[in-house]
C-alpha cells in the first residue's frame, strides 16, 4: 500500500506529531522534512525497522545513520567531552545545516544534528528519544527534495510521507568530523569550511593603527609560531583551532601590507602579499578571545569604546612596551619592529595554546 502523504499546512501539527512519533514506536518508516532535505526517519531502538531503513537505501550496515536531536542540549546524552570548537559551533547554526561527527559516550563516534524544523523537532519529542534520520535516496543517488517524486520513490516501504513542499535549502547538511587534534569538514552544504572553521576557532586579533605595518606581521608570525609548535602546515592552524588576524582603529578597508613589512616578511618566509587591511569594529571585538595591541595608544581606543572588553585586551609585549610604528622608515627599521613582535608573540603564544 503506498504511503499516506499529508500535507503540514493542512494538518493538526500536534496531532500529526503525535501519529508520527506512534508510527515510529510501531516500527514503521516515515517521510520527515527538514531545512536541508526530507529524511527517512526510523527509530533507532527498533532493530526491525532499522534493517528494512538500510536495505531500502543500500546501505551497508557499518554505515551509520546520523541522530537528530529536539533540543541542542541532547547532545550530551549522545556525545562524550565535547571541544571546545564543537560547542562554538552548535551555539552558532543549530538549530541548522550542521552535522557533527564527535566522540560518542559509548566510546565509538556519532553524527548528531539538530534541524531546523519546528516540526519534526515536535516528533523527535514525541517519539521520546533521537530519531535516525537518512536523506531519501538510495546511496549513491542525489537527495531528494520535493514531496511528489519522495512519495513515489518510497512507495510502501514506509508508511506516512509528511509534505511541507519543496525542501527550503535543497542540500544535506555540512558535516564536520572532531575525533581527532583538528576539525574536518567531511562535506560542505550552505555552510563553507570557512564558514565552519573561522567559528570554531579560537580568534586572536592584533591591533594598530592602520593595519598595513605592524599588525599584519604580528598576525603572520603568530600563525608561523603556532604552525611550528603544533608542527603542521600554517595553513592547517585554523583547523586546528587557532584563527588569527589583524585589524586598525584607523584602518581603511582594503589595503595591502607596506612594501616594509612585505619585505621583512619575506625575509623570514612569510607571505604578506594577500592581505588586506580592515578596521576595527565591535563585532570583530566581541568575536576575539584575546585582542593584542601593538600600543597603549590602541588599547585606549578599544577601552574607550568597550570598557567591557578590558579583560581580553592586552598589549603585545609583555613588558607593557609599544611596538613602535616603523611607517615611513627604511627597511632596516621593519627588521628591528619584525624581530621585536616575534619575541613578543613567542612570550605571548603559551597563553592561547593553554586554553
Amino acid at each position: 500500500m503506498p504511503a499516506a502523504r499529508i500535507r503540514l499546512r493542512d494538518a493538526d501539527p500536534t496531532a500529526l506529531a503525535t501519529d508520527a512519533a506512534t508510527r515510529l514506536r510501531r516500527g514503521e518508516l516515515l517521510v520527515l522534512p527538514t531545512e536541508t532535505v526530507y529524511g527517512l526517519a526510523v527509530l533507532p531502538s527498533h532493530s526491525d525497522a532499522v534493517a528494512r531503513a538500510r536495505a531500502w537505501k543500500g546501505r551497508a550496515e557499518q554505515q551509520p545513520f546520523t541522530w537528530h536531536v529536539a533540543e541542542a542540549r541532547d547532545l550530551q546524552r549522545l556525545a562524550g567531552t565535547l571541544p571546545a570548537g564543537i560547542v562554538r559551533l552548535v551555539d552558532r547554526y543549530w538549530p541548522g545545516p550542521l552535522t557533527v561527527i564527535v566522540p560518542a559516550r559509548d566510546g565509538g563516534t556519532c553524527g548528531v544534528r539538530l534541524p531546523a524544523h519546528d516540526f519534526t523537532r515536535a516528533v523527535i519529542r514525541a517519539a521520546g528519544e533521537p530519531l535516525w534520520l537518512s536523506s531519501v535516496n538510495r546511496t549513491g543517488a542525489p537527495p531528494l527534495t520535493d514531496p511528489e517524486p519522495i512519495a513515489a520513490a518510497v512507495g510502501d516501504a514506509v508508511t506516512l510521507v509528511v509534505d511541507d513542499g519543496p525542501s527550503p535549502i535543497g542540500t544535506a547538511s555540512t558535516i564536520v568530523r572532531a575525533t581527532g587534534p583538528r576539525l574536518e569538514v567531511l562535506r560542505e552544504g550552505i555552510l563553507t569550511t570557512a564558514d565552519v572553521l573561522q567559528t570554531a576557532a579560537r580568534l586572536v586579533l592584533f591591533v594598530c593603527t592602520g593595519n598595513t605595518c605592524r599588525s599584519p606581521l604580528a598576525e603572520a608570525l603568530a600563525r608561523d609560531l603556532t604552525a611550528r609548535t603544533l608542527g603542521v602546515a600554517p595553513a592547517d592552524v585554523l583547523a586546528h583551532g587557532y584563527w588569527f588576524a589583524s585589524a586598525g582603529v584607523g584602518a581603511g578597508p582594503g589595503m595591502p601590507a607596506s612594501e616594509g613589512s612585505l619585505a621583512a616578511g619575506a625575509e623570514i618566509g612569510l607571505d604578506l602579499s594577500a592581505h588586506e587591511s580592515r578596521s576595527l569594529t565591535p563585532e570583530l571585538v566581541q568575536r576575539a578571545e584575546q585582542i593584542f595591541c601593538l600600543g597603549r595608544g590602541h588599547q585606549r581606543a578599544i577601552l574607550a569604546e568597550m570598557p567591557e572588553a578590558a579583560d581580553k585586551v592586552k598589549l603585545l609585549r609583555v613588558d607593557g612596551l609599544d611596538v613602535q610604528d616603523p611607517f615611513g622608515s627604511d627597511l632596516r627599521a621593519y627588521r628591528r619592529v619584525r624581530d621585536e613582535i616575534r619575541a613578543a608573540v613567542g612570550a605571548r603564544l603559551p597563553g592561547w595554546l593553554q586554553r
